[in-house]
């Protein structure tokens, strides 16, 4: 039987067609927008219109369909970003009725066959549609390789700025305007990884955790090219002078290691919280991965910090702490017990969502025996597994991942991934996943590091038993059903 997903619940996936890239992230009053790359007339990626979705807890969305369309076959709307202009320094809100607030204009790419060209639409009814802004385009360099804008307002300055990418001259360019249509370059940034070329670009400023500060964050895709293969999103930490990003350092970090996270964009106008979604996918083969009508998921939308990570012995810096959205209005069933050297526990409830939530603290980093392991076993109705756990290191662990499925195969479908996982200040290794129908997210020591992959089983199946295990560790362990309450 060839293996097709079961919708997600907890995670955004198109009704129908391909999705990739997040566009367009906008805080609207309570609600928040959620624009996505989309080809609603295939199941693989053609040249792509936005798509349109909102919540108003980041869990539920409501899917609006179409929010701005090609204008010809010719075009593809590439990905871009939203703002609220609400001081209409753009002036296309003039003689409207417009509140302050609702007045979003989208920054996008047009991509066209000989060349890449950044536009510019406005909504006059809060983000459900979009007119054209009858010049464009805004900002055209006669490139085919210039994409991807993100745009914000820079207080200290008094400018939108934009990052866009050169993307195969491996360059992040930074342009300056007062008015969202008049654009000016102000520097340019390479850095980190290469590979192929660069790709959405987004700089954000994100609070150190436990501090008053604030640090500029420069997020940064590239396809192909990552170390595990495929696509990813390095970022790099530094400051922001309203015309050059300077890094504090020279390390390329890794946001997240697993292999189906890419595409990274943030929220605007969401106050003081930065909110952070991905495409859960890899370019490797997500044209290639088995379908019902639609195809792609977005991970879960995550609350950004930065923290202080004791990566060894001798050195400790800053990472970009990934935390999931509080999912406990949806918890229905749990299970919890304390786990000494060997034992287990089961969720024995036979349920037809298969969505699992768990929180694991293990305690006896350091003092576990050298081969200590943790496992996390989930069991479909026909027994397929999925597998995944923690085995003992120096100074930490390595969390595993086997996404082995019979019915599926792909070369490039890495089946078997780990990442290293330090210990945290307490000495020990903290453990929160959520599995969702196809997806299963792993958040390290309160998201230091984090773990996104895909998995595939057979058609109408998914996970309904999940059970943890130990060897030589100890360790509290919670496991929720997750329910909506639509299902």
């Amino acid at each position: 039987m060839t293996p097709r997903p079961p919708f997600p619940l907890v995670h955004f996936s198109p009704p129908v067609g391909f999705m990739n890239d997040p566009n367009g992230l906008v805080k609207v009053g309570q609600t928040y927008h959620l624009y996505y790359q989309h080809n609603p007339h295939d199941s693989v990626w053609g040249p792509p219109e936005w798509g349109h979705a909102t919540s108003t807890d980041l869990i539920q969305w409501t899917d609006h369909g179409t929010a701005i369309s090609k204008v010809s076959e010719d075009e593809g709307v590439f990905s871009g970003c939203c703002v609220v202009d609400k001081d209409n320094t753009s002036q296309l809100f003039s003689g409207t009725k417009v509140p302050p607030e609702e007045r979003i204009v989208a920054i996008f790419t047009s991509n066209w066959p000989d060349n890449q060209v950044q536009s510019i639409a406005y909504s006059l009814d809060g983000g459900y549609t979009f007119k054209r802004y009858a010049h464009n385009p805004v900002l055209d360099i006669s490139s085919t390789q210039f994409r991807d804008p993100k745009v914000f307002y820079h207080q200290q300055t008094g400018k939108w700025i934009m990052s866009v990418t050169k993307t195969q001259k491996y360059e992040v360019a930074f342009y300056g305007s007062s008015n969202l249509i008049d654009w000016q370059e102000l520097s340019t940034f390479t850095g980190g990884f290469t590979g192929y070329q660069y790709e959405m670009p987004d700089l954000v400023q994100v609070p150190v955790s436990g501090t008053g500060e604030k640090k500029w964050v420069l997020m940064l895709s590239i396809n192909p090219g990552s170390p595990i293969g495929g696509s990813m999103v390095q970022y790099f930490i530094g400051d922001f002078d309203g015309r050059e990003f300077t890094p504090e350092d020279r390390i390329t970090r890794m946001a997240d290691y697993g292999k189906d996270w890419y595409a990274s964009q943030t929220w605007s106008n969401s106050g003081d919280e930065v909110l952070c979604i991905g495409w859960a996918s890899n370019w490797q083969y997500c044209n290639q991965l088995p379908v019902g009508p639609w195809k792609s998921t977005m991970s879960l939308p995550r609350r950004l910090t930065l923290a202080k990570c004791p990566y060894n012995p001798e050195y400790q810096g800053y990472v970009l702490a990934q935390q999931a959205p509080d999912v406990s209005a949806y918890r229905r069933t749990k299970i919890s017990g304390k786990l000494h050297q060997y034992a287990e526990i089961e969720h024995q409830r036979t349920s037809k969502n298969g969505i699992f939530e768990f929180a694991i603290d293990v305690t006896n980093c350091g003092t576990e025996p050298a081969d200590a392991s943790l496992s996390i076993e989930g069991y479909s109705q026909q027994g397929q597994k999925l597998t995944m756990g923690l085995m003992a290191f120096e100074a930490g662990a390595h969390f595993y991942i086997d996404r082995t499925q019979k019915e599926f195969s792909h070369p490039l479908f890495t089946e078997k991934l780990s990442a290293f996982v330090p210990l945290n200040s307490s000495g020990h290794i903290k453990v929160h996943g959520i599995v969702d129908r196809g997806i299963v997210e792993i958040y390290l020591n309160d998201g230091q590091v984090v773990f996104t992959n895909s998995y595939i089983l057979p058609e109408k199946e998914s996970l309904q038993q999940l059970a943890i295990s130990t060897k030589g560790y100890e360790a509290q362990a919670t496991i929720y059903e997750l329910v909506l309450e639509a299902d």
